[in-house]
């Protein structure tokens, strides 16, 4: 990851989720143009490096919407697994964007035809969790009809059948696959935006048994990070008392703490979506009033300024858009450090706190009538 010296000129915003991935890069302007031999090649280069391997192949769907490569990939080469799960991917992340344009294309069809793609490139590339990632694309739009108690580590909370089922297969074959935790995480939030604040605890509780059973500084230690900040994003706070927003407030202390002591100090903090993961602590750490901690952090993200969380900061901040609101936070991150003492051992920013347990959470039956869907869609079925 290439970092910057805040003293020279600043480089020029770079929004291209390959990163610093210079062989992705290539292979997705190959690929634009018609040239789908190089995406087969680079993913053969790959192999079963599955953070490496996911993360090529969501860059690469998310940026074929539109495109025909995958279709002419696989039309030419039928019997090859990559193409199968390169073309399953894709047609995912082309009905999520159908549904989020409320596309009329977007019916039940659609989402059997993908779903069963997404299922046979799960046949032919069993041991790969990346057609299981695809599906998790679609749980946060496509809706859990049937919600249930689930038990994961520790804790229980609600989840979706069908997502939950889909995270299962995903991180069974990469068990700290952080673009599986996500994808969960999105289809958590889903249905916290239904404005039901029973949903608290379901999103809340998996970033946070996600982060205390991950390995030694893996970065789903930053995982709750996002949960807290969707949290505010839907307004829960409002609908809270206030012992429970207080509880809530010292949580969200804890896992900034954990966040940045356990993963961001770790020497083995790299991942190749780590700029996500460094955007989203920066932002925590300028929001709760730590400006001068966060400056090495924006250092680290150098020109990967994400859209998340900045373009949500800039709807609260009032700025024109998630760049400006980047740009603001980080000149507030360098002024803080300048001004910061130097040589003098400063006090730890994170005193030793223990967030308080949850407040009890009664359970919901799958059955009720009132529970929220985001997509009318019940032709689907559970993996089960």
């Amino acid at each position: 990851m290439p970092v910057f010296n805040p003293r020279s000129r600043r480089p020029k915003l770079d929004s291209d989720p390959a990163f610093d991935d210079a062989e992705l890069r290539r292979a997705h302007d190959d690929a634009a143009m018609g040239g789908w031999e190089s995406v087969r090649d680079l993913l053969s280069r790959t192999g079963n490096e599955w953070p490496l391997r996911t993360h090529r192949i969501t860059v690469l769907a998310n940026s074929a919407v539109g495109l025909e490569w995958p279709r002419t990939w696989i039309q030419a080469e039928p019997d090859r697994a990559d193409a199968r799960v390169m073309m399953a991917y894709a047609e995912a992340v082309q009905l999520r964007s159908l549904i989020a344009r409320r596309d009329p294309a977007a019916d039940d069809q659609a989402a059997v035809s993908a779903v069963a793609r997404c299922r046979s490139a799960a046949e032919a590339a069993p041991d790969d969790p990346a057609p299981w990632i695809s599906l998790l694309t679609l749980a946060g739009v496509l809706g859990d009809n049937g919600v249930s108690m689930v038990q994961w580590h520790e804790l229980s909370f609600e989840a979706g059948k069908r997502s939950w089922g889909w995270f299962q297969e995903a991180v069974r074959r990469h068990p700290e696959s952080w673009y599986a935790h996500h994808r969960m995480r999105d289809a958590q939030a889903a249905r916290l935006r239904t404005g039901s604040p029973r949903d608290l605890t379901g999103l809340l509780d998996f970033a946070t048994a996600a982060a205390a059973h991950a390995g030694d500084h893996s970065p789903l230690r930053v995982l709750p990070l996002y949960a807290h900040t969707e949290l505010r994003l839907a307004n829960t706070m409002d609908l809270l008392g206030d012992a429970e927003r207080d509880w809530l407030t010292q949580r969200n202390e804890q896992d900034l703490q954990d966040a940045y002591r356990e993963w961001f100090r770790g020497s083995e903090r790299g991942h190749p979506a780590m700029p996500y993961d460094l955007n989203m602590l920066a932002y925590q750490l300028v929001e709760t009033g730590r400006p001068s901690l966060a400056h090495p952090v924006f250092t680290a993200i150098g020109p990967y300024a994400t859209s998340a969380p900045w373009a949500h900061a800039a709807q609260l901040s009032g700025a024109r858009n998630g760049n400006d609101a980047f740009a603001a936070a980080r000149a507030a991150a360098e002024t803080a450090a300048a001004k910061a003492p130097r040589n003098v051992t400063e006090p730890d920013p994170f005193p030793e706190t223990t967030a308080p347990p949850a407040p009890p959470v009664p359970p919901v039956a799958a059955d009720d009538p009132d529970a929220p869907h985001t997509f009318p869609l019940t032709t689907l079925t559970s993996p089960e």
